[in-house]
């Protein structure tokens, strides 16, 4: 999920308030400002200009000289649309840390739930995103129906009228939505095999004994093909198509490069295409009581490396091929390598980061085996936590 989170709390960082959100989203989709002006601009930049996605809004009452009202009122009297122009503004559901000098009924009006006690009462922050988010879900379901859309299957219901005049009555779909006669909610929350996802977990932790176990020859090929077979591993909930060893060529000659995947993101997405390798899980980073990185695991982070340099490269033959895949040259990409094991990382996470910095790795991010299985096991949680259908 794709979160904004607006707080000037001192001495609570970024990082500490992205483990409390964890369940609901993850680094690249939490979006943190101190300011409501900076939130503000955020809010105008991806969701009104760009017609980016965001789940749900929470915020601090209390900043400088305003507070979060200023802000609510300006969503809640937004006639503008966002996500793909399917989705009303003023709709976005928008919680309230409780601020217990000032508040009152008057305060609270206006948001969807305010939070007691943040952020040491974890259990009434879940109860209120979960009420929130499932409040906003089941009002999209009851628009599809008032449109005459299954909101199960996104088919028109054969009886229904073909003209829609009611548009007053819609709570969270758009009218550009109604008018295009939109039938395609491209998002997982709307369409997902529950029990295929998680079966795909304990196949994936399985695999992961396995090779641990008895590596085979091909182990990187083996899990290429299962995460071809489970794409939503590496797409998650931003990401809309997984391309697959496709041949970037270099300067119109027939040398190229050839990234394990790219990931395309959903064009409603604040995402960038990810370009993601795989190496092995057995793959140690640092020699023994040494603070130096392995040979091969550095040509992994070289790799990507290579590969950031080809699609940065501003070079038109190069961006044929971006074009070819993409559809569109991006200003920004993301840079994903898969390999290692979390205990290795975990214990040596600051040298990670100097050696990256040293080596200019730091644009590479490094995850392992477990976090993304764990990655995976939390959007499944989430699924099934906010699921209305």
């Amino acid at each position: 999920m794709t979160i904004l989170f607006i707080s000037n709390r001192p001495h609570f960082t970024k990082e500490e308030a992205l483990k409390l959100f964890q369940p609901y989203t993850e680094e690249k989709d939490f979006h943190h400002f101190k300011s409501l002006t900076k939130a503000k601009d955020f809010l105008t930049n991806n969701l009104i200009e760009k017609d980016k996605h965001l789940d749900f809004i929470i915020s601090d009452w209390k900043f400088q000289n305003s507070n979060s009202k200023t802000i609510l009122n300006w969503i809640r009297d937004s006639l503008e649309n966002y996500s793909s122009s399917n989705f009303q503004l003023k709709s976005i559901p928008f919680l309230l840390i409780e601020d217990r000098e000032n508040q009152s009924a008057t305060i609270s009006d206006g948001f969807d739930a305010v939070i007691e006690n943040f952020p040491n009462n974890y259990v009434n922050l879940k109860h209120n995103i979960t009420s929130s988010i499932k409040k906003w879900r089941t009002s999209f379901a009851d628009d599809l129906e008032l449109i005459g859309l299954d909101p199960k299957t996104k088919t028109s219901y054969s009886i229904h009228r073909k003209s829609f005049t009611s548009y007053y009555k819609l709570k969270v779909l758009s009218k550009k939505f109604v008018d295009k006669k939109s039938n395609s909610l491209n998002y997982i929350w709307t369409d997902f095999n529950y029990n295929n996802l998680v079966d795909s977990n304990e196949l994936f932790e399985k695999k992961m004994k396995q090779t641990l176990r008895r590596p085979t020859k091909y182990l990187e090929k083996e899990f290429h093909d299962f995460l071809r077979d489970n794409p939503t591993f590496v797409k998650g909930e931003n990401f809309n198509k997984l391309l697959y060893e496709k041949h970037l060529y270099i300067n119109n000659t027939r040398r190229y490069n050839e990234p394990d995947f790219i990931n395309k993101p959903f064009d409603y997405a604040i995402r960038f295409p990810e370009i993601f390798e795989v190496k092995r899980q057995s793959q140690r980073l640092f020699w023994k009581n040494k603070d130096q990185l392995l040979s091969k695991a550095k040509k992994g982070f070289e790799q990507v490396i290579r590969y950031k340099n080809y699609m940065e490269s501003k070079n038109e033959a190069n961006e044929y091929y971006i074009k070819k895949y993409l559809g569109k040259v991006y200003n920004q990409y993301e840079y994903t390598l898969l390999m290692g094991s979390s205990e290795e990382k975990r214990y040596n996470e600051n040298l990670i980061e100097e050696l990256k910095s040293d080596f200019n790795f730091t644009e590479v991010s490094l995850v392992t085996y477990e976090d993304l299985l764990n990655k995976h096991i939390r959007l499944c949680n989430r699924l099934n936590d906010f699921n209305i259908f």
